[in-house]
């Protein structure tokens, strides 16, 4: 290599005839296949103790550069020229061997077997059109549920491998988990650590962070109401359509830990959901690198503002990467080994996530992509033509999963489509150019947004400020460069298959071409984030361990100790910051402080008063009224009433009363004062400038 030219190296690698042929496996170290113990996934480098000085200045001029692009300054012209120089020693790094790279993951020759149990098939069939028509009305029933269990059960029953497993005791199991062999594990108390770490992060202050509800909560919340009042919806059509997992997810936190009818459980219910999908981060990240691999992606997902803040407003928005992690873990182990059962569970996966999160549709065609991808890589042999059966049976069990929104879909076609329908076409507003060009700017804005902006959206973000903290985007950034630098190389397709899946999974807010200023969407392009921080958790891994084996001293290995935990408390400490700091102070000065004027009606309802007897008044662009009511206890109520409406719609009412009343709403409070005279107005005073109003009480 030494003696090859960097420019014929990449004429002969980027020829079309090698474009996707992989390298002979006698050029490159096999990968272990074994997936329970993984060994590092480093092939050798240069052994020479020289100071590696190439891969740590282009660290630094990464860092450097994203520094450049953060808010105020976002100096673009110094950023731009700072990651240039860090992907040119990067890339000589890589040519020098400074940097390590992965060994070339090989596959298990083994076949995906056509074997079926033939009774449970023709009971599978058939329920499956059963259950499909069972879901008429929008309804979800006690019978179809359990036709759709059934179907579910004849199919695993008709399809399922059964695995020898001795007995299941709980205690064996912790003490196995606890322990390897008769050593004591500290690896997996490390694990624990950052799992917990990162719960940390999206627990501390859940309840107050953010504080006030906005319309959409409304609308989330009333429709959880009438799913416990037994209106069981399989779609729910309200406020441009929404898919039903969080609405049963809420219920049943309300059912089972009585959290109540409120904006907490919303964001508990999506906390616990996200903490949960980390479980399979730590094994998708292991799964195409090493355990550290795996830690890593946990840890910088963990601490991430981007998936905290879209965790903790409460919507369903966080659905969409907490179901994408499960799915590649499996489709990716699926491919390694041609299990089906691999398979079988990724489609099941597949299919809860399409009733979860509208930005999910798309992971159907990220599943084609990696497929078309592997075919190609592994030149349609036998064992790849076999893994289109996986690819049928994960269709499949999609299917099955997502019968009850087929049939909302064939019933009401233009409610399931609603949504994405307005936002690509110019069914609500004509699209503002050309439909290239605003494609192509939509995906220019959605691709630089970790390093650049991220949208003016302040409810799902820090508006106009890059995506990513300093050091996951730095990282992110060599974590590309080393993807590309790999793939040229080695032709490895779970590297390409990384590259191609980022824009795909941001399509869901690049297609906004009638709303172009609603791109780029951390909310939208949330799915991204598996691949993103995935990428970041290889390029901290693989310069962790190429520094590390390069440490010939204790002093040596200790820095590198030292700059590994460096750079994650520094990605925690700015991601605390913009999450748990920045975030709530801009959510809080954004909007109306409800929560206030609710516990301002609550404290008037417990000293005796009438929950019926509390009014807003009403006046344009304030506050929604029924959050108010909501925030006091009342899921359903609305406390609206217009000025000229007081003294006919109130008068007659026996009992104390009291009107919420904006600070500077004259016409307001003179109506309540001529209507009541005997009447005080109490000033309620806010942290945030111009959000002062009065409780008008009479007594």
């Amino acid at each position: 290599m030494e003696e090859q030219s960097v420019l014929d190296y990449l004429k002969e690698r980027l020829s079309l005839r090698r474009l996707f042929q992989p390298v002979e496996s006698d050029q490159m170290e096999q990968e272990p296949t074994s997936w329970a113990e993984p060994e590092s996934p480093l092939v050798a480098f240069d052994s020479v103790s020289r100071f590696p000085w190439r891969s740590i200045l282009a660290l630094v001029l990464a860092l450097l550069a994203q520094m450049q692009l953060e808010p105020p300054s976002q100096n673009w012209i110094a950023g731009v020229g700072l990651y240039t120089s860090a992907a040119a020693l990067l890339v000589w790094a890589l040519f020098m061997k400074e940097w390590g790279a992965f060994k070339r993951q090989e596959m298990v020759e083994t076949t995906i077997g056509l074997n079926i149990r033939v009774i449970p098939l023709f009971i599978f069939i058939p329920l499956i059109f059963a259950a499909f028509l069972s879901f008429g009305g929008n309804r979800f029933t006690l019978v179809n549920v359990l036709l759709w269990m059934a179907t579910l059960a004849a199919g695993l029953w008709t399809f399922w491998e059964p695995q020898k497993r001795e007995p299941v005791n709980i205690i064996d199991s912790l003490r196995c988990w606890f322990y390897k062999g008769s050593r004591f594990d500290t690896w997996k108390l490390l694990v624990l650590a950052v799992f917990i770490l990162s719960a940390f992060f999206h627990f501390y202050q859940l309840n107050q962070i953010p504080l006030n509800m906005t319309s959409d909560h409304t609308e989330k919340l009333l429709d959880i109401n009438n799913v416990l009042q037994g209106q069981t919806q399989i779609f729910f059509s309200n406020n441009g359509g929404r898919e039903p997992i969080q609405f049963y997810m809420a219920t049943f936190f309300i059912k089972l830990f009585n959290t109540g009818l409120s904006f907490f459980t919303l964001k508990l219910t999506m906390t616990v959901a996200f903490l949960l999908s980390l479980f399979y981060v730590y094994r998708l990240g292991k799964e195409l690198g090493s355990q550290w691999t795996g830690l890593f992606f946990m840890a910088l997902l963990g601490f991430s503002a981007w998936a905290n803040i879209i965790t903790r407003v409460g919507l369903r928005l966080v659905l969409a990467p907490v179901i994408i992690a499960p799915v590649l873990f499996y489709f990716f182990r699926g491919l390694r080994t041609s299990k089906r059962n691999d398979f079988i569970l990724a489609g099941i996966l597949t299919g809860l996530g399409l009733l979860g999160y509208s930005a999910f549709r798309v992971m159907p065609l990220v599943i084609l992509a990696g497929m078309i991808i592997f075919m190609v890589y592994h030149k349609f042999r036998r064992i790849n033509r076999n893994t289109w059966l996986g690819l049928g049976l994960l269709a499949l069990f999609a299917l099955v999963m997502v019968l009850p929104l087929l049939r909302f879909a064939v019933d009401y076609p233009e409610a399931i489509g609603f949504r994405t329908i307005t936002r690509m076409t110019s069914a609500e507003r004509q699209l503002p150019g050309a439909v290239i060009e605003v494609f192509l700017s939509n995906f220019w804005n959605a691709a630089v947004m970790p390093f650049w902006k991220d949208g003016s959206t302040w409810v799902i973000s820090v508006p106009d400020r890059p995506a990513l903290d300093v050091v996951s985007a730095g990282l992110y950034f060599m974590g590309l460069v080393l993807m590309v630098f790999r793939w040229l190389k080695s032709r490895r397709w779970q590297d390409l298959f990384l590259l191609v899946m980022i824009p795909i999974l941001m399509m869901p807010s690049i297609l906004a071409l009638a709303f172009p200023e609603e791109n780029p969407s951390l909310s939208r392009a949330g799915g991204a984030l598996i691949p993103i921080f995935l990428i970041c958790a290889i390029a901290l891994e693989t310069l962790l361990i190429s520094l590390w084996k390069r440490s010939r001293h204790v002093v040596a290995q200790a820095s590198v100790v030292l700059l590994g935990v460096g750079l994650l408390a520094f990605s925690a400490a700015q991601n605390f910051n913009l999450a748990l700091v920045q975030y709530p102070d801009q959510y809080k000065r954004a909007t109306w402080n409800t929560t206030q004027m609710g516990e301002v009606a609550k404290d008037f309802v417990e000293q005796g008063g009438d929950p019926n007897n509390v009014w807003v008044v009403g006046v344009p662009y304030w506050v929604d009224t029924r959050l108010v009511a909501i925030s006091a206890g009342y899921v359903g109520m609305d406390y609206a009433i217009w000025p000229q409406d007081i003294a006919k719609g109130t008068l007659g009412i026996p009992g104390s009363k009291m009107f919420i009343v904006k600070a500077d709403d004259v016409e307001g409070m003179n109506t309540l004062n001529q209507v009541y005279p005997q009447g005080t107005a109490i000033l309620n005073t806010s942290e945030v400038l111009g959000q002062e109003f009065f409780a008008f009480v009479v007594p």
